[in-house]
């Protein structure tokens, strides 16, 4: 504000007319004590306008707030777009031929033992959170898309984890690459498959980053135990919920009925379609799977007819499942440094 200017702040205090008595005016400890009383009533002013109040945050300094609108997408879309122009992605035939990896060699942090609070199970989690996803040519508009969902960091140097589903490639694509990228805002090309397995819906992918914060590979997990993910559901950024392990069951994969069936559990943590490839963490941050389906149980509506000429029948749903991934499927990729046959 310029200093010749008037502060309209103080305009508006002038405003008020608080009155002082005129024998206030001629005698000293009249002046004091209407003062005084004046004091309490200057103090609300000053309280309503704002003198002097430092800033007011809904949130801790630490936490970021999302914005409801697209301006982090247009921001990735032109790194993604940047990075295409650089050359620097690489083709998508060279990644999809390295789906064919069933394993890999890494060295994974130990699983942690200490319990941590809900503030830092939210910082853990955020951490390692991932987006990994397709940065590609659309056959249908012939513009270029960034389609992303969830992953978690694995290891500092690079490895990722998400489900096998989320690195296939889109039916609409006419040529791309795959990219990932942190909750820092940092764009990454997937620069390696190390492994997948599409029976149990799991892939290990590799970015170029030395920086990041992995969450620990853990399968001591029973019902009843406390858990969390942090993901995007229906491209809702930043979301953190909170359960339980409803139970584990045996899913046999639907295109390989000669396959063994895979592990998974149910859990009451909140997801939607974008979440696929976050992490399921336990109370200790330690990564007890991924998120994969969800699915709905409807009941029958006594109500509704559905027998009418172009009426479908609605049926209410009673249950919402949250299926993820165990870590068990993840580890099953991992083979210890120095094992024969791994990557």
């Amino acid at each position: 504000m310029n200093a010749r200017e008037p502060n309209p702040v103080a305009a508006d205090v002038r405003r008020l007319h608080l009155p002082i008595p005129h024998s206030a005016l001629r005698t000293p400890h009249l002046v004091r004590a209407s003062l005084r009383r004046l004091l309490p009533i200057v103090s609300v002013v000053v309280l309503l306008l704002g003198l002097g109040a430092p800033p007011a945050f809904a949130q801790s300094p630490a936490v970021p707030l999302y914005p409801a609108d697209a301006r982090e997408d247009k921001a990735l879309k032109a790194a993604a777009a940047k990075l295409r122009e650089s050359g620097a992605l690489v083709p998508d035939t060279t990644l999809t031929n390295q789906f064919a990896r069933t394993s890999c060699n890494l060295s994974l942090p130990a699983p942690r033992k200490s319990r941590l609070t809900g503030r830092e199970l939210w910082a853990a989690a955020r951490a390692a959170h991932i987006r990994v996803g397709w940065h590609f040519l659309c056959t249908k508009c012939n513009n270029w898309h960034l389609d992303l969902a969830g992953g978690y960091a694995i290891t500092k140097d690079g490895a990722v984890a998400t489900c096998q589903h989320v690195v296939k490639r889109p039916g609409n694509f006419k040529e791309g690459s795959l990219v990932a990228a942190d909750e820092d805002g940092r764009l990454f090309p997937v620069i390696e498959i190390l492994a997948t397995d599409r029976r149990a819906d799991t892939c290990i992918l590799r970015i170029p980053a030395k920086d990041l914060k992995p969450l620990p590979l853990h399968t001591d997990v029973t019902p009843g135990d406390r858990c969390f993910c942090f993901s995007d559901p229906l491209d809702e950024r930043g979301y953190f919920s909170d359960g339980i392990v409803n139970r584990f069951l045996t899913r046999q994969p639907r295109r390989d009925t000669n396959a063994p069936p895979v592990t998974r559990l149910n859990v009451t943590t909140d997801w939607a379609p974008g979440s696929s490839g976050s992490a399921v963490l336990d109370e200790f941050g330690n990564a007890i799977g991924h998120v994969t389906t969800i699915t709905t149980l409807p009941g029958a509506d006594d109500k509704a007819t559905g027998n009418e000429k172009g009426k479908r029948l609605v049926e209410p749903t009673l249950i919402t499942l949250h299926e993820a991934v165990s870590a068990k499927d993840v580890l099953a990729l991992i083979q210890k440094p120095g094992k024969n046959g791994g990557r």
